[in-house]
């Protein structure tokens, strides 16, 4: 117990140091004035948060992919970085999280071969951030179907829930059954290495901490089935991850059946996460969640040592990075710097 107080302690140390380095709101504030992708660049090689990132690489003539990769490898060093101080369970940790560019990789190949043009596919990530991957992308180029993706996931956590929802010969590919499988393989690899990694109190904060995700991502699932694919109510809910927290199956049956978006959402405001979904005044379903992620942000500011604040950390990173993205994507479709606010999910 002492030994893993002063491994914790050690990284809570590392992390501090780093958090000191993150983007502010007048970074963001001033790179949301960027005129185009270079400009918006040598903003981010200027600042002490990405600014390593891109150093060598010609900020002046960089465009969105190259950036964008540049970054994602920046993301992949953070964790190497905390590796460094980690416990041996926190390293197991470490790699089931990282197996999340695997799943976002393999969303990408699904979406493609579900629009019909797998052979557009291609990873949108930098070797760097995918050396650790036990997925064999390079399968799909020679096979760009499903068959490809299975032969490509053999070995990995998301080869048995793909092979179960694998369409029948003659049949379509069920997109939303695949989607389901690929978070859910995500989420019961985390959990295990939680449960494997940690007992007592961090064993407990972490899997609840993982377990609340998965309510949040089964909330978001259910609204957006709802208001943008027309899943018939009694089809839904085997599209919902099999782990939660505090969403028990009468509240979800509840939340499923609500007639409309309204209707659900007064359920939510009165539901087990009430709180956060009162707080937060309209906008995007991702903004109710980020209400939920503030508990983990100030745990990590006033917590002991534990080892759910290197968790914290990087989803903190992620965060910020994504909506780097974003201001990416709106500076390159030249969205009005005024808008772009409404494009980003807060995260201060």
């Amino acid at each position: 117990m002492l030994k893993d107080l002063f491994e914790y302690a050690a990284v809570n140390g590392k992390i501090h140091a780093m958090l000191g380095h993150r983007m502010t709101q007048q970074d963001f504030d001033q790179l949301m004035q960027a005129k185009d992708v270079p400009e918006a660049a040598q903003m981010l090689g200027g600042g002490q948060a990405w600014g390593p990132s891109l150093a060598g690489a010609d900020l002046q003539q960089i465009g969105r992919v190259e950036l964008e990769k540049l970054l994602y490898a920046g993301l992949a060093r953070e964790y190497d970085k905390l590796a460094v101080f980690a416990s041996k369970g926190m390293r197991g940790l470490l790699r089931a999280l990282a197996a999340k560019v695997e799943a976002q990789q393999i969303l990408r190949f699904l979406r493609l071969l579900s629009a019909g043009r797998p052979s557009d596919f291609s990873l949108s990530l930098p070797p760097e951030a995918m050396r650790h991957s036990r997925v064999r992308f390079e399968a799909l180029k020679a096979q760009p179907n499903y068959a490809g993706l299975l032969e490509a996931t053999a070995g990995s956590a998301f080869w048995s829930p793909l092979a179960q929802v694998a369409p029948k010969e003659g049949r379509e590919l069920d997109y939303l059954a695949a989607e389901t499988a690929v978070h859910a393989a995500y989420y019961r690899a985390v959990l295990e290495s939680a449960a494997r990694g940690f007992q007592g109190e961090d064993r407990r904060q972490l899997e609840e901490h993982f377990l609340q995700q998965c309510d949040f991502a089964n909330i978001t699932r259910v609204m957006r089935l709802k208001k943008h694919f027309h899943v018939a109510k009694e089809q839904l809910p085997r599209y919902l991850l099999p782990f939660g927290s505090r969403l028990k199956s009468g509240y979800l049956k509840e939340l499923v059946q609500a007639p409309g978006w309204e209707e659900a959402m007064e359920l939510l405001r009165q539901g087990p996460y009430g709180k956060a979904f009162r707080q937060t005044g309209g906008g995007r379903i991702e903004e109710y969640a980020f209400a939920f992620g503030r508990q983990g942000r100030a745990q990590l500011r006033r917590g002991r040592p534990s080892a759910f604040d290197g968790v914290a950390y990087l989803e903190i990173k992620e965060n910020e990075l994504n909506n780097i993205v974003n201001v990416i994507e709106c500076i390159r479709y030249q969205i009005p710097p005024e808008q772009i606010p409404s494009y980003l999910t807060p995260i201060y």
